[in-house]
C-alpha cells in the first residue's frame, strides 16, 4: 500500500489561522490545525448532483492510500466559497483550481473571503501530472481566461476536453500562472502581493505553487517600485524593501531587476526558500548571465537549471 503524502513546510508558515482547505483529501493531507475541508459534495448533499459521483471518485485515493476519508466540513468550490466576506486567514488547495473554467471568478471569490493579510496558498499541476489528458495540451491562453471570466462561464456550461465532470479545464506554468494574477491585479480586481513561488511543489513535487497575500487597496502605490527598493536599500530598510519588490512583481513578474532584489533582500531576512525562487525565475529570465549564475551557487549551494 503506498503511503500518504507527506504535509509541507511551507504551507504551515503561511496557513495560520482560521482557514479553508479546498478539495482536501487524507492521502495528500495539509495537517493545518483547525483548518476546515470545502468540497463540492459529502456523499449527501452536493452542489450540483454530478458531484456526487464525482465525490465517489475522490474517495478512491483515499481509501487507497489512507484506508479512510477526509470528511467534508463544507460545501462549495471555488466559485463558491462557504465563508463570509473577509472573515477567514488562509485559503489552501492543491491540484483544484484547474479543474474550473473561470480561474480569475476564483481567485476574486478567493480574494472576497480572506481578511486583510489573509493568504492564498494555491499548489496546481504541471503538465506532466496528468499524462493522460494535459501532457501534450497547450498552455491555457490568457485570452482564453479572459474570455471566459468576461462571459461569467460555469462549469455547467461545457465540459473540459477529457470529457468529464470537473476534469481539468485549463493548462498552467508558473509562469503562465503569475501573469494571470498580474493581470487581475492590474485591472483592480483584487489586490494579490506575491509572497512565495516554487517552480516545483515541496508537497507531492509534480506541480506549482504560489503564495499570495491580501493587500489593502490603499497599501498599493502609484509609483516605480524599482526606485522604492533601490530607497529602502540604501537606508538598510531591507524589510520594507522586500514587501516593495514583491508588490511590484504583484503587477509584473518579468522585472528582472525585481526578481534580483527580492531573491536578495528574501537572503538577507534568512527567507531562503523565497530566496532561491525569485532568483530562480530571476535567471530564468537571463539564463546566460554568468555572474548571477555563479552568485545563485555561492548562495545556495547548487548549480542553476
Amino acid at each position: 500500500m503506498q503511503k500518504p503524502f507527506p504535509p509541507q513546510e511551507l504551507a504551515f508558515k503561511y496557513c495560520r489561522g482560521h482557514g479553508l482547505e479546498l478539495g482536501g483529501s487524507l492521502h495528500n493531507p495539509f495537517d493545518l490545525p483547525g483548518c476546515l475541508n470545502v468540497a463540492p459534495s459529502d456523499g449527501v448533499n452536493f452542489l450540483h448532483p454530478r458531484d456526487m459521483d464525482e465525490y465517489k471518485e475522490r474517495c478512491k485515493p483515499q481509501e487507497t492510500m489512507a484506508n479512510k476519508i477526509m470528511p467534508v466540513d463544507k460545501i462549495g468550490d471555488f466559485r463558491n466559497i462557504p465563508a463570509d466576506d473577509a472573515s477567514i486567514d488562509y485559503l489552501i488547495s492543491s491540484h483544484v483550481i484547474e479543474h474550473e473554467p473561470n480561474p480569475i471568478a476564483a481567485f476574486i471569490e478567493s480574494f472576497r473571503v480572506l481578511k486583510e493579510g489573509g493568504i492564498f496558498f494555491c499548489i496546481f499541476p504541471k503538465r506532466t501530472a496528468e499524462i493522460k489528458y494535459d501532457i501534450f495540451r497547450p498552455l491555457t491562453r490568457q485570452e482564453e481566461l479572459i474570455a471566459a471570466y468576461e462571459e461569467n462561464r460555469t462549469i455547467l456550461d461545457a465540459l473540459p476536453p477529457s470529457g468529464e465532470w470537473r476534469g481539468h479545464y485549463c493548462v498552467y506554468s508558473l509562469q503562465s500562472m503569475l501573469q494571470l494574477v498580474n493581470w487581475i491585479n492590474r485591472k483592480n480586481l483584487t489586490y494579490f502581493c506575491v509572497e512565495a513561488v516554487e517552480e516545483t511543489d515541496s508537497k507531492i513535487g509534480n506541480g506549482h505553487t504560489i503564495v499570495l497575500r491580501k493587500l489593502a487597496p490603499n497599501t498599493v502605490l502609484d509609483s516605480d517600485y524599482s526606485l522604492l527598493v533601490e530607497h529602502c536599500i540604501r537606508h538598510a530598510q531591507y524589510e520594507a524593501g522586500l514587501q516593495a519588490a514583491k508588490i511590484g512583481l504583484s503587477f509584473d513578474f518579468s522585472q528582472v531587476s525585481l526578481l534580483y532584489a527580492a531573491a536578495l533582500l528574501a537572503f538577507q531576512m534568512e527567507h531562503l526558500l523565497e530566496a532561491k525562487e525569485f532568483y530562480r525565475q530571476c535567471l530564468r529570465q537571463d539564463s546566460e548571465c554568468e555572474a548571477r549564475r555563479r552568485e545563485f551557487f555561492e548562495l545556495f549551494g547548487e548549480y542553476y537549471v
